[in-house]
């Protein structure tokens, strides 16, 4: 349907928003969701035919009263006044819709009776409906929360865009986005997908200039060719992280209750996810640290011979241990090379440089060396990518200090991937993080995760 992309514009980017069961009472969606669109600002309408003001705010008795055009409506009624709310909205010429309530296609042959008849009813009106039985929906960028569940913590801006079937991983997926520092564009939470679907927004995110990546959380689809087709239109130019539940027996029957899906045969969906150029992950976490590296970084590695520059060999050993295990080939630097970074370290003995290419506690005290080394390395055509490993001492003038500038300046000029793990405290920023990160160079501060986000974006490269 070619009206689906403006409908949902008008749904991520709205200028005037009406909530439609509005409310006075805190513990509401109708309040929760005029709470969440706090720091909105575009136009927002408050409906409810029995208030006339909701704080400071007038209150309508319906879409029809109020005197703009509305884009976007936050359905916030019980499932049985969801059709006459829709019909008022399709009156007043509305486009968009996000519908909160449960109580359809997820409580079987009723329920689902219901939803078809709201679903004939947007079709014929081209509305773009989210839900029903959904979180909501969001623009990062726009500050727009159109949910009922204001956010706790602060998003970054970015280029990631998640799609959830559920309402709970969605809130997840966003608490792990802003976790791991991945900048965010838009997410969605689209429940029981009255006419909106998977391969609607792998559609609408491909076109979409804010998006370089999608996140998917897929319990099930009836309409999987059609995702099928979407995504593998959409990977040639932007990635698409797929986690898939559905895999056991249990989870393929809470599927159908939880939001009316047919979960599928687990086998057949990561066969197609695979020939449509997507990438299985196995956690929100692996999917949000690889989104981290595809978003902040476009280069694509053309091969899976990666560098570990370091001067903490345990460290850079996990990081190692991790790529191996994901089928990441580490080979040893060219003679010349080993020979270079050996006159570097300047020890009395012959020191072996294999791969992880340990510098020794010289070249944390020596930002110099470290230097040098990953010049060496970064240049040289055995490699594809390069990690560097350093514990940043948070003492100024103590040593421990990694040469940024200098690694910023080399990465700029090569083609390769770079990505830094800083051994640090989660909830304390190392030194350069930022600088990092700005340059296009990933920061993590464990090696695991590091070795299985790059492992997954060599999967995608190749």
């Amino acid at each position: 349907m070619d009206w689906k992309n403006d409908s949902l514009e008008r749904l991520f980017k709205p200028s005037s928003i009406a909530v439609i069961g509005a409310s006075d009472r805190p513990e509401r969606l109708g309040a929760l969701a005029l709470l969440a669109l706090q720091s909105y600002q575009g136009k927002v309408y408050p409906v409810n035919p029995r208030l006339e003001v909701i704080g400071n705010i007038p209150c309508y008795p319906s879409i029809s009263a109020i005197p703009d055009s509305i884009d976007l409506v936050l359905v916030c009624v019980r499932g049985q006044l969801v059709a006459p709310a829709i019909e008022d909205a399709a009156a007043a010429g509305v486009r968009a819709a996000i519908i909160f309530a449960a109580g359809f296609k997820e409580l079987g042959s009723n329920g689902e009776k219901e939803q078809n008849r709201i679903k004939t009813l947007v079709n014929n009106n081209r509305i773009a409906v989210i839900g029903p039985n959904c979180l909501g929906a969001g623009n990062i960028k726009l500050n727009l929360n159109a949910t009922f569940f204001p956010h706790p913590v602060e998003q970054r801006t970015g280029g990631v865009s998640i799609v959830s079937q559920s309402g709970g991983v969605c809130g997840d997926m966003l608490y792990r986005a802003a976790d791991s520092d991945v900048g965010l564009a838009k997410f969605a939470s689209v429940g029981n997908r009255v006419n909106i679907d998977f391969n609607d927004l792998l559609r609408y995110f491909r076109e979409d200039e804010e998006t370089d990546v999608i996140c998917l959380f897929i319990e099930g689809t009836e309409l999987a060719r059609e995702m099928y087709e979407e995504m593998n239109r959409t990977t040639p130019t932007k990635p698409v992280l797929v986690l898939k539940i559905g895999k056991t027996p249990v989870t393929r029957q809470a599927a159908v209750s939880h939001t009316g899906s047919l979960a599928g045969q687990p086998e057949l969906y990561s066969a197609a996810i695979r020939q449509a150029g997507g990438l299985e992950v196995d956690s929100i976490a692996d999917m949000m640290d690889t989104a981290k590296i595809l978003s902040l970084s476009q280069k694509r590695p053309k091969g899976r011979n990666v560098a570990i520059v370091t001067h903490t060999l345990g460290i850079a050993l996990i990081a190692a241990q991790t790529l191996e295990q994901n089928h990441v080939h580490l080979p040893p630097p060219p003679i010349d090379i080993q020979k270079k970074i050996e006159a570097l370290l300047e020890m009395p003995m012959s020191i072996p440089i294999s791969n992880p290419i340990d510098l020794l506690a010289k070249a944390w005290a020596e930002p110099d060396v470290f230097a040098k080394a990953f010049k060496y390395i970064i240049e040289d055509d055995t490699y594809d990518s390069v990690i560097t490993v350093f514990a940043p001492n948070f003492q100024e003038g103590i040593g421990g200090g990694m040469p940024i500038k200098e690694i910023i300046e080399e990465s700029e000029l090569s083609d390769k991937l770079v990505i830094s793990i800083l051994s640090s405290p989660v909830t304390k920023q190392p030194p350069g993080k930022i600088k990092l990160e700005n340059a296009g160079i990933p920061v993590f501060v464990n090696p695991q995760r590091a070795g299985r986000a790059l492992a997954n974006v060599l999967r995608i490269s190749r």
